[in-house]
């Protein structure tokens, strides 16, 4: 049997009893694997922690159980792409070498199966068969989650927890449903799977007394919930929304640890910084921690990066191209550079931007440009250090901030060579901001990611964007 094993742990404002569970995985598992810590927004210093340990973690806003689970299951399943995943609350842990060689051969077997702890056994014995073993499980109507195991196979059918629950309560029960109903982990009674029978296993874990987070409100709600969806179909994103999937993604990207930005330890002075697009935030975000910018001509318009490119190596010829313009969501673009032109016509409220506006403004826009691009000019060919700044969104239609990994990455170093070459006597620096993970050996360039959600208020954005600048001791003459 060959596969792949991931263990997830989910915490929420237990930080001494997270500690006690991550020793005993650490000292008790035979198999290679890998680790992840989801974090549900804790107040007491567990992100802190895990950061000094240098544990592999997700964290971010308390969002509940079931969102918190799908930040270990998708992690595990789709980015480190496990074969076997077991998850434990954080009140659950292992006691014996090799604890989960069990599970892996029970999740082989039937995609999905639960713990059942002896205290369960003593007081609530509503076990019908079985032995507690992977080859003869125990089989029973309850529900717990304490750790639960499931297969990626399993989950390409049922997907993830329904994060319609709130807070706590019934998430794993409906989950665990889908599953028998998909015909995993335990024998589903035919069109009533709540009333189904569970596989459990028992030994190699223990667990902690431990304050739950729930209360019965809470839980009376979820109940309501889960009995308005029980004959949905089975498959659940981790998401409902374009909003909670940019958040999700957005926290898969910041799994720590991640890279680490190499900083100079002295403030990097500079005489001037240029926005060189993406949006007008950047321009914006300078005014702001600044309190002065350089030119706007990048916010007139959006710049694809290799347009940007070829902006700079052909003296900006392509900048105002009339050929191929049409109508781009109250904007224009131009088929051959695809720039969208969304701020640079003059136009009354609510009227509708058109091509021939366009061309009726065609000659303020070459003098506007014109200038703007001289203004540019001027500030390299006096100064002795610029920074040029570069922003990752350059799209009217992507609503988050930050570059999805997995897509193409950029020609930074064309990018660069393509500055040099229009200002061979200048020393400058090129910060590319929200590219994600992409790193270039060059010491003209500066990768540097905002702290702040993928989608969120201008307010809170351009204080990410300030924190940025502050974090990389980037800093202006007088």
């Amino acid at each position: 049997m060959t596969g792949k094993l991931g263990i997830g742990i989910i915490t929420y404002n237990r930080k001494d009893a997270l500690q006690n569970v991550i020793a005993s995985i650490k000292s008790h598992t035979s198999t290679a694997h890998e680790l992840i810590v989801a974090d549900d927004g804790s107040t007491d210093g567990t992100p802190d922690l895990l950061k000094q340990k240098n544990i592999p973690h997700i964290t971010g806003r308390n969002k509940g159980i079931s969102w918190n689970r799908n930040r270990v299951l998708w992690y595990l399943k789709e980015e480190k792409l496990c074969d076997w995943i077991i998850i434990l609350e954080d009140d659950c842990f292992p006691t014996i070498f090799g604890w989960e060689r069990p599970w892996v051969n029970a999740i082989e077997r039937y995609g999905h199966v639960n713990f059942m702890p002896e205290i369960t056994i003593e007081i609530d014995n509503d076990i019908s068969s079985g032995d507690g073993t992977p080859e003869n499980p125990f089989i029973a109507p309850m529900h717990q989650a304490l750790c639960v195991g499931y297969h990626a196979k399993a989950l390409a059918y049922v997907g993830y927890l329904d994060i319609r629950f709130e807070k706590y309560g019934e998430e794993h029960v409906e989950h665990t449903q889908r599953f028998l109903r998909a015909g995993y982990g335990g024998l589903s009674q035919h069109l009533s799977p709540e009333r189904g029978q569970l596989f459990y296993l028992r030994g190699g874990l223990d667990t902690l007394p431990s304050h739950s987070h729930g209360s019965h409100e809470l839980a009376m709600r979820n109940r309501a919930i889960h009995d308005t969806i029980r004959h949905e179909p089975l498959y659940r994103h981790p998401w409902r929304t374009d909003e909670e999937m940019f958040e999700f993604r957005e926290e898969i990207s910041r799994v720590w640890p991640g890279p680490m930005p190499t900083l100079e330890g002295e403030t990097q002075l500079f005489d001037g910084i240029i926005s060189l697009g993406g949006d007008e935030i950047v321009n914006q975000a300078i005014e702001a921690h600044y309190g002065r910018t350089g030119s706007r001509l990048f916010d007139q318009f959006l710049t694809p990066f290799h347009t940007l490119i070829s902006l700079f190596q052909h003296d900006f010829s392509e900048l105002l191209s009339t050929k191929c313009l049409y109508g781009h969501h109250n904007a224009l673009r131009c088929r051959d550079t695809l720039l969208v032109y969304h701020n640079c016509l003059e136009k009354q409220a609510g009227e509708h931007t058109s091509v021939e506006m366009f061309h009726a403004q065609l000659p303020l826009l070459r003098h506007r440009f014109h200038t703007m691009i001289q203004e540019i000019d001027s500030l390299c060919h006096r100064s002795q250090r610029v920074l040029f700044v570069r922003s990752w969104r350059d799209s009217l239609f992507y609503a988050g901030q930050h570059r999805p990994a997995h897509v193409a990455s950029a020609s930074f170093q064309t990018l660069v060579e393509a500055i040099a070459a229009r200002y061979p006597s200048l020393d400058f620096r090129v910060m590319f901001v929200n590219f994600g993970k992409d790193h270039v050996a060059d010491s003209r360039m500066i990768f540097a990611n905002t702290d702040t959600p993928d989608t969120c208020s201008r307010d809170e954005e351009l204080a990410g964007w300030g924190r940025m600048f502050s974090d990389y001791r980037i800093g202006l003459t007088p």
